[in-house]
């Protein structure tokens, strides 16, 4: 029986050619791909309005806060980012193939679960450890590989995974109960990495942690505003943390903000001492 320790290198194997793929594991991609296309494509995407499992470890509370009391319209994702989304769930699917094409147990995709009334989907159990999929940008994807995301954890992805662990404590399904892992994909250069993660140390802080994130929803008081970062090491500019570049809504959390057009993408500084000598973006542009 194959263990999750191998997984990354059989993919690779079957990747290759005649090592397991057949034409139900083809037909089962191809359904997987169809039912991700129509949940998303089917009605209009609109922010979710309550608190999952998935945003329970959200890095800037006043966002969560935000989306959930729909006090301010969040910004519409655009055309680019939603076809990036898709192409993400197309190739999380395709590496699920691949893992049970390898000889791999991959069970429990996308099962509900509920931790104290709060709802999630876990994306799958591979070889009895629960396992988040992603993909991600080399920069993300670094650490992943060098298990440095505790350190800068901007989108809250260790919550959302060991909530997963937390409420799998009673499936049998999940053999691993202390354990998670992330299945990553680096979506410019095919690499794949797996990231496991041991919480048997916080696990039974999970109700706690979810109690009090309820009850800053319910609040009437707006959570404050994260801090803004260094430009660089040099600049005196500062500008977004990446949670907050990320957020739609930035533009009513940061109305002083300004825009810069630099050649990696849009910088969205706050205190310019020191004027970039790069365009600035109006407004209507961005």
């Amino acid at each position: 029986m194959k263990t999750i320790d191998t997984l990354v290198e059989d993919i690779y194997s079957v990747l290759k050619g005649g090592n397991g793929w057949s034409g139900n594991n083809g037909s089962f991609l191809g359904e997987a791909i169809a039912f991700s296309s129509n949940r998303r494509f089917s009605k209009q995407n609109k922010p979710r309005r309550y608190l999952s499992l998935s945003s329970v470890g959200s890095s800037c509370e006043r966002k969560l806060w935000l989306r959930i009391n729909g006090v301010d319209p969040e910004e519409e994702v655009s055309g680019p980012d939603l076809l990036k989304f898709f192409y993400g769930d197309m190739v999380e699917e395709l590496v699920l193939s691949l893992a049970s094409a390898a000889g791999h147990s991959v069970v429990g995709q996308q099962d509900e679960l509920v931790v104290d009334g709060v709802r999630g989907h876990r994306d799958c159990v591979i070889d009895g450890m629960t396992v988040d999929v992603k993909t991600a940008s080399p920069y993300s994807f670094k650490k992943f590989v060098e298990g440095t995301l505790h350190q800068e954890d901007s989108f809250g992805y260790l919550s959302q995974l060991s909530s997963y662990v937390y409420a799998a404590k009673n499936d049998p399904l999940v053999t691993d109960k202390n354990r998670g892992a992330f299945l990553v994909i680096n979506k410019v250069s095919g690499e794949i990495c797996l990231d496991i993660h041991d919480f048997s140390n916080t696990l039974e802080e999970k109700p706690q942690e979810i109690s009090k994130v309820r009850a800053m929803v319910k609040s009437d008081k707006m959570p404050d505003r994260l801090a803004t970062v260094p430009m660089s090491k040099t600049s005196p500019n500062t500008k977004l943390c990446t949670s907050c570049t990320f957020c739609g809504h930035k533009k009513t959390c940061w109305p002083e903000m300004r825009v810069f057009q630099y050649s990696n993408g849009p910088v969205y500084l706050v205190d310019v001492v020191s004027e970039p000598n790069v365009p600035e973006v109006t407004d209507a542009a961005f």
